[in-house]
């Protein structure tokens, strides 16, 4: 039988899990306010509620690189959890949840890619956790 080439084994999605995570942080780290990021809106009317959801992600995030490495099965659930988290950040948002004001354009996109990168990240951590339990299966 003749192996597809699209399949991702555990090595690769391993690697586009810590590269997807990798890129969020990077796109985060450009949401903050001025001047590190692109955010103009005001901070000073956002909910502590949010900004716990904020840090659960940000940890969330962190705590899937080692998790990836060491423990891929748990990495994998991590990951799924935190890209979920993402989108869910994105939008409420988008919804104007997280803050009253419009947000501008360059930081929706910012929001965008972060979205489009959390479902990186969600089916590298899918594919993580299948080529994981088949290797468990063929070890038993």
């Amino acid at each position: 039988m003749q192996k597809n080439n699209r399949t991702v084994n555990g090595k690769w999605a391993k690697r586009g899990v810590v590269g997807a995570i990798v890129a969020i942080l990077i796109l985060t780290l450009l949401e903050f306010p001025a001047p590190v990021g692109f955010e103009t809106r005001p901070q000073n009317n956002v909910s502590i509620l949010w900004l716990f959801f904020f840090l659960t992600i940000v940890v969330s995030e962190i705590a899937t690189i080692p998790l990836a490495l060491k423990k891929p099965r748990l990495g994998a659930k991590f990951g799924i959890l935190a890209g979920i988290l993402n989108i869910l950040q994105v939008v409420a948002d988008q919804l104007h949840l997280l803050q009253p004001e419009v947000a501008a354009l360059q930081y929706s996109l910012l929001e965008y890619s972060v979205a489009f990168v959390s479902l990186g990240l969600i089916y590298f951590s899918f594919k993580m956790a299948k080529s994981n339990g088949q290797n468990h299966k063929t070890f038993k």
